[in-house]
């Protein structure tokens, strides 16, 4: 194909594997917001079973849509059931409007990923930073479930990308928008707070690029961070003091100085997870295992984190971090975007949460680096082979295995087609039990869509289990597969005394089973 016979697609992709190429335009960004969207829409056509916290979620959004904003009994940040509130005048249908809004979001992160790689490195780093964005497994599978994962990504994508435009050019508008985007960022999840400490740190103790910084424009760009940050969370915090009677920073997580004459601060620092509440006396008190905690979680993390961004990106990722340090770029970009890894996978994930779907949260700002690693594969390609057609051929052919690959793994693995079970059962209930019924199980799926109201079975023998369905005046009792595996006689103590069989489903290897509870 001659130049002139060429078209504007592989026009295009020539320019990107140029060191020097002219600016590719905006109609390829917005073509990839346009690519990321158009292939999740079967996560709308083909909803997968929600999860438990979604179940929360969609509770919590009623509760806004009745005018009742109160945190309640309710764990969750505001933002995500506001905005299913906010889907539900477009789709009356729930889980359809929780699962749009990740569909959207899933699809626009490629707009700060792609800006975030251009402002740190190049515009052909930032633009294959956001192709991979666009099928890469776990941003994709989030995009189409009622959790907070997808809109989280796209807005902590944002914060570290104009908390690093402020840095470096020292603009105002940058501080306020790095400000707005973390505050929504802890209002979809409270672990989105400690942008603002990272901040903090990058503007107070380290100099841009450009040159030194003086020390009241430094404190000034923090202040308005803080400020911008305080406007758009104040009420939620005001909230959590209204309802707690003190302040803190979530009702899942309490920050206090404790005493120093309390006991036990090693088993303080131990449960963190389990109490979600931290007392400065006992990280005082007790570092060696803060330590310890730390550094076994965060080997924990990064073992999760390379499952989830996946093993071939990761050995990009690292090529990437290593040549940059001879490559024409920031070292400060390399270790900003690490000091926001080091705090999810060092600090947050072993203090606070742990798994894959956690770990995941940091790859928006980790896809850069494998962007340029893959970059510095194409450099080695092109000085081994010779002929001029293989060597711009050939990284078009590696990039599109990549991409199949990736997508392969969105659509293929990780499903949950164990759940649907949940979901027949649910809908099974929701067709011949009476409106307003109690059901007692152990998940809340199958709760949700027969629409009934959720009573948490007990951990517990059968005698524990019935005296709780009976307090709370439970018509309903699921039991499925787990229960039974717990408590092997449970289904014949129930069939020779309180419960009467109504229904029983079977999908592959699991079953559940409706049983009527008869009170005496």
């Amino acid at each position: 194909m001659t130049d002139k016979g060429k078209s504007g697609f592989w026009r295009g992709w020539v320019e990107i594997w140029e060191e020097e190429s002219a600016s590719l335009g905006y109609k390829w960004i917005l073509g990839l917001v346009f690519f990321a969207f158009l292939i999740r829409i079967p996560l709308l056509l083909f909803p997968e079973v929600i999860h438990n916290d979604g179940t929360e979620y969609i509770r919590h959004a009623r509760q806004i849509l009745s005018g009742d904003w109160s945190i309640g009994t309710g764990r969750t940040h505001p933002l995500y059931p506001s905005l299913i509130a906010l889907a539900h005048f477009f789709s009356p249908n729930d889980e359809m409007a929780g699962i749009g809004i990740s569909v959207m979001f899933g699809a626009l992160i490629v707009l700060p990923i792609f800006y975030l790689g251009r402002a740190v490195f190049s515009e052909k780093v930032g633009f294959l930073s956001a192709l991979f964005a666009t099928v890469h497994p776990p941003l994709y599978i989030y995009s189409g479930s009622v959790l907070t994962e997808s809109v989280f990504y796209f807005l902590l994508a944002n914060s570290v990308l104009f908390g690093w435009k402020a840095f470096e050019k020292g603009q105002w508008r940058d501080s306020f928008l790095f400000g707005f985007f973390t505050s929504l960022s802890y209002l979809i999840r409270v672990e989105g707070i400690g942008l603002l400490a990272i901040f903090g740190v990058w503007v107070l103790l380290i100099n841009p690029r450009n040159g030194s910084r003086p020390w009241i424009k430094r404190g000034r760009m923090l202040l308005l961070a803080i400020l911008s940050f305080l406007i758009f969370s104040a009420p939620y915090l005001i909230q959590i003091k209204t309802e707690t009677g003190r302040w803190q920073i979530s009702k899942k997580i309490s920050i206090s100085m404790g005493s120093f004459s309390e006991e036990e601060s090693e088993q303080a620092v131990e449960r963190i997870r389990e109490r979600g509440r931290i007392t400065i006396s006992s990280l005082l008190k007790s570092p060696l295992t803060l330590v310890k905690k730390i550094g076994i979680g965060g080997v924990q993390s990064l073992y999760l984190f390379q499952q989830v961004f996946t093993p071939y990106l990761l050995l990009m990722a690292v090529l990437g971090v290593l040549s940059s340090r001879t490559r024409p770029y920031p070292i400060k970009g390399n270790l900003y975007l690490l000091s926001h890894l080091v705090y999810f996978l060092c600090f947050i994930h072993p203090l606070f949460r742990a798994g894959r779907r956690y770990a995941s949260h940091v790859i928006p700002f980790a896809l850069p680096w494998a962007a340029f690693g893959f970059f510095e594969i194409i450099y080695w390609i092109h000085r081994m082979l010779r002929k001029e057609t293989l060597r711009k051929k050939v990284p078009t052919v590696l990039l599109v295995v990549i991409l199949t690959v990736l997508f392969i793994q969105g659509r293929v693995i990780h499903q949950r087609e164990h759940r649907f079970i949940q979901r027949e059962a649910g809908l099974w209930l929701k067709e011949h039990l009476p409106r307003g019924s109690k059901l007692m199980s152990r998940l809340p799926q199958e709760a949700f869509y027969g629409e009934l109201e959720w009573v948490r079975m007990p951990l517990g023998s059968y005698e524990e289990i019935l005296k709780e369905a009976r307090s709370k005046g439970t018509q309903y009792v699921l039991i499925d597969k787990e229960i039974v595996k717990k408590s092997p006689d449970f289904l014949e103590k129930m069939s020779h005394t309180d419960f009467d069989l109504l229904k029983e489903l079977e999908r592959g290897d699991r079953s559940i089973k409706v049983f009527h509870l008869r009170f005496p």
